[in-house]
């Protein structure tokens, strides 16, 4: 092999090293950018007995399945639509959850 052989294989050389720097490089972004990703939580809303009644009927529940599926008794879905209690944080987080996205319940095995 003359000149050419061996420029061939500097070349090469030199080509291999630019497409590992290139993926290092990718490799270096992507996790940066994984590190740099911004989370929105929306403030705790606060879903009271008019709203809850409304989120409900929208899905055609009644306050048993309405109950079953959040996990509460039924008393407890009467004293929220009566406003005798108002529900807590985590209560309130599902509340938001199925107002936004009615879809929710099929994640329970219920078609909304």
């Amino acid at each position: 092999m003359g000149k050419t052989g061996k420029r061939n294989k500097k070349e090469i050389t030199k080509g291999i090293f630019a497409g590992l720097k290139e993926t290092l490089d990718i490799v270096k972004e992507t996790k940066t950018a994984k590190r740099q990703r911004e989370i929105v939580i929306p403030d705790l809303p606060e879903y009271k007995g008019v709203e809850i009644k409304k989120l409900r009927m929208s899905v055609s529940f009644t306050q048993q399945i309405f109950a079953d599926v959040l996990g509460v008794s039924v008393k407890t879905v009467e004293a929220w639509e009566a406003n005798r209690n108002i529900p807590e944080g985590p209560a309130q987080r599902i509340l938001y959850a199925l107002d936004k996205n009615k879809k929710f319940f099929e994640a329970f095995g219920v078609k909304a």
